[in-house]
């Protein structure tokens, strides 16, 4: 029987994103590395027309399988998070990577190929939490496993053997998934040792994908309960 994180896990992640120092574009980046990661090469090209590319920008931020949603995608990252428009697919991610190509600190080269494509520059943890973390707000990263389980919302966890996934082996899919190294780690996020009281992770297991409405804030389209995708 499948198995999907419950409803109550993904909102309560959803909010502690949202309160985090992290900056919208922090979405944008994980997005790129993703799209890396799945291209299994150095560079890729970032572009509607590149199955990688939206592969990871909808695994990342699309949460309802409904194709007649005005906002189809959401960013639960900081103090930008917010529904986006069907427009985000083709002018979202890609145009704001574009635009680091000039930016201290950007974690991406910008190579001029057509379309354009992103490649990693290596950046020290210092260099990689200012372009994505708030300053003066380093105590508030966002967590690790709080972005785990947004992005496997709609994963069924199942092992081969019936069981699902602790905290631990949660985050560690998700760095492998994403190819993230220790310095990116360091520099974007909070893990276990750096929990306060009004954090959580309950790893709360659901039979099937549930209705989620993502926060109070969600569209009209979504008020009779959001799905996941």
């Amino acid at each position: 029987m499948p198995k999907y994180l419950a409803g109550a896990e993904i909102r309560h992640a959803v909010e502690q994103l949202e309160r985090s120092s992290a900056k919208g574009r922090l979405c944008e980046f994980l997005i790129g590395v993703r799209a890396l990661r799945l291209a299994g090469v150095d560079q890729t090209a970032v572009a509607e027309s590149v199955p990688v590319f939206i592969q990871a920008l909808e695994e990342f931020t699309r949460w309802t399988s409904d194709d007649e949603a005005d906002s189809p995608y959401f960013n639960p990252f900081g103090g930008q998070a917010g529904f986006k428009s069907r427009k985000f697919r083709s002018n979202g991610p890609s145009n704001t990577m574009h635009g680091w190509a000039t930016q201290a600190n950007s974690p991406f080269e910008i190579l001029n190929t057509r379309p354009k494509s992103i490649k990693r520059r290596t950046l020290s943890s210092t260099q990689l939490r200012a372009f994505l973390i708030q300053s003066r707000r380093d105590n508030d990263r966002p967590r690790l496993i709080d972005a785990a389980v947004w992005f496997y919302r709609s994963t069924d966890l199942e092992g081969k053997d019936g069981t699902t996934p602790d905290r631990s082996a949660l985050e560690g899919r998700f760095v492998t998934d994403l190819g993230l190294d220790e310095d990116d780690i360091s520099a974007v996020f909070r893990l276990s040792d750096e929990d306060t009281e009004e954090d959580g992770f309950s790893g709360e297991i659901a039979g099937s994908a549930e209705s989620l409405n993502l926060t109070s804030n969600t569209p009209d389209e979504a008020d009779s309960g959001s799905e996941l995708s």
